[in-house]
């Protein structure tokens, strides 16, 4: 039976345990007093409460208010001018940039999962959906975009999210996002798609089930390829798009499951239990709530 997140908990976490660097890896120091942060935290009624527009001179003031707040969800966003502030909306402030991020979610493939078990269970056998998306989405970045500075990070519960660090990346307007993400994600499994983007998904394809696609007959070829457009990447489109979106800070802990959101080393390899739990890292005894080490 998974213990309770309180305050208490996250609180020593973020005071013992969590490491600004993820954070640093994905958005870097410069200008870091100019971003945006979103929390939710607990208030004294005991009501969840949303806040926004807030932005730390330091890492280390943004660490300190994470541990004394005991958040429960951190998120990152955009870069303005002046720096966000709890009195000035970012609707008001100057817009210098945010990268630019893809969000795959196997929630949006509930109606495709074939393991039975529920558009809540995570498995194997499902989770293979957002791998095979995130290397696609990845692959198309790199070679039909030209981005090179992608890191991958495991949202803590059901998702993954592609952060493109690429500095050009960084400035593009939501038309320019929002042609990207239909190119990789079109609205409609009927949409044409490149030559370039078809042989990519049919080259995922057949490793993925070691097959050689030149011995198939036309019949099954075209059963085949039904079933590689229904599977193409779905991605949150609005999450792309919208450059003002914030997104969970890497290292920070997922207030639904208490797992870490991660940076991923490899994202063919990974797999959601490979993300510690807070109580995990604390070392807590489930059983009674205490700290073991």
């Amino acid at each position: 039976m998974q213990s309770k997140l309180t305050r208490e908990i996250l609180s020593e976490y973020y005071r013992r345990k969590f490491s600004i660097e993820p954070l640093l890896k994905v958005i870097g120091i410069e200008k870091f007093n100019h971003r945006e942060f979103g929390f939710s935290v607990m208030r004294e009624d005991g009501q969840e409460h949303f806040i926004r527009n807030l932005s730390f001179e330091t890492p280390f003031e943004l660490k300190k208010f994470m541990s004394e707040k005991g958040v429960l969800a951190a998120y990152v966003g955009a870069l303005f001018d002046p720096p966000p502030s709890p009195n000035t909306s970012i609707t008001r402030l100057r817009w210098l940039g945010r990268e630019l991020v893809f969000d795959i979610d196997l929630t949006d493939y509930d109606d495709i999962r074939r393991c039975g078990k529920g558009k809540n269970h995570v498995c194997p056998i499902c989770w293979r959906f957002v791998v095979d998306a995130a290397l696609i989405v990845d692959e198309t970045l790199r070679e039909d975009f030209g981005f090179s500075k992608i890191i991958w990070v495991f949202s803590g519960r059901r998702g993954v999210h592609a952060w493109v660090l690429d500095k050009e990346a960084r400035t593009l307007s939501e038309e320019a996002r929002e042609a990207i993400a239909i190119y990789i994600s079109p609205d409609s499994i009927e949409e044409p798609l490149t030559y370039r983007y078809q042989m990519r998904l049919l080259r995922r394809y057949a490793q993925r089930n070691n097959i050689i696609l030149k011995n198939l007959g036309k019949k099954e070829f075209r059963k085949i390829w039904r079933r590689i457009r229904q599977e193409i990447p779905r991605i949150d489109k609005k999450v792309t798009i919208d450059h003002v979106r914030l997104l969970r800070v890497p290292g920070s802990v997922h207030n639904a499951t208490g797992r870490i959101v991660t940076i991923i080393k490899d994202i063919q390899e990974f797999y959601v239990d490979d993300a510690p739990t807070v109580w995990e890292i604390l070392g807590i005894d489930k059983r009674e709530d205490t700290i073991l080490a």
